[in-house]
């Protein structure tokens, strides 16, 4: 079954979201690009809302990771006992620089999810050789959020090549970008092992506010329309 993770901003946002029952807890700074991160005090005082409960937080939109900075962050989210880490691969001329970057962390319990962002592939070549990195995990995002859906820039064949490549690696893959409730069926039907969403959880798709109406709506649609295509599968 596929699982679904939803990004939230705040302390505000987590202690609303806790009252539902998503997988995976995404924390990530909105306001500051793809994948801005929210501070280390936030972190630390929603890992306490969240104790038992999988949280990913977005690093940063650095071009490369392999920094001073990312690796005292990737240090504090592995003691906090964070499960995963997200990292933008906003330039594929620096696919080197991930790949010194993943040995450096190697021996860290936190897992590493590399980005990729839809908008910004320009071919399936690029997407093969981001797969050679030695990322724990993969996902498709936006970096423009400007509801622009990553279901509509990127070819279903390609989003199916994604996941296949990824399930053969034995790599986890997830899927998001400005996926609305509408589309749940066309994104579980790629069967990516989490979809990740922020906008259909917000006020009118804006993304600013979680809204807990929009939040008990959406879970309760995925549900219906994953249970749906597992029993298919079976």
């Amino acid at each position: 079954m596929t699982k679904i993770l939803a990004s939230i901003k705040d302390v505000y946002e987590a202690e609303l979201i806790s009252k539902f029952n998503f997988d995976i807890i995404d924390l990530k700074n909105v306001n500051d690009g793809a994948l801005g991160y929210v501070g280390d005090k936030s972190v630390e005082k929603i890992a306490k809302i969240f104790s038992n409960h999988k949280i990913s937080v977005t690093a940063g939109n650095d071009s490369s990771p392999l920094t001073k900075k990312q690796l005292r962050r990737v240090n504090f989210l592995d003691q906090l006992g964070i499960e995963y880490i997200k990292i933008g691969i906003f330039d594929t001329n620096l696919l080197q620089d991930h790949s010194y970057f993943l040995k450096s962390i190697k021996n860290f319990s936190i897992k590493t999810v590399g980005v990729i962002f839809a908008d910004l592939i320009r071919s399936e070549t690029e997407i093969e050789k981001i797969l050679t990195l030695n990322y724990d995990g993969l996902m498709i995002d936006t970096a423009s959020k400007n509801n622009r859906s990553t279901l509509d820039i990127l070819s279903a064949d390609t989003l199916k090549l994604f996941v296949e490549s990824c399930k053969k690696l034995t790599k986890f893959c997830g899927i998001s970008g400005s996926i609305s409730s509408m589309r749940f069926k066309d994104a579980i039907s790629l069967q990516p092992d989490f979809i990740g969403l922020r906008g259909a959880l917000c006020s009118h798709s804006k993304r600013e506010n979680i809204d807990p109406i929009m939040c008990n709506d959406t879970l309760r649609r995925f549900k219906l329309i994953n249970q749906k295509k597992y029993q298919e599968a079976v």
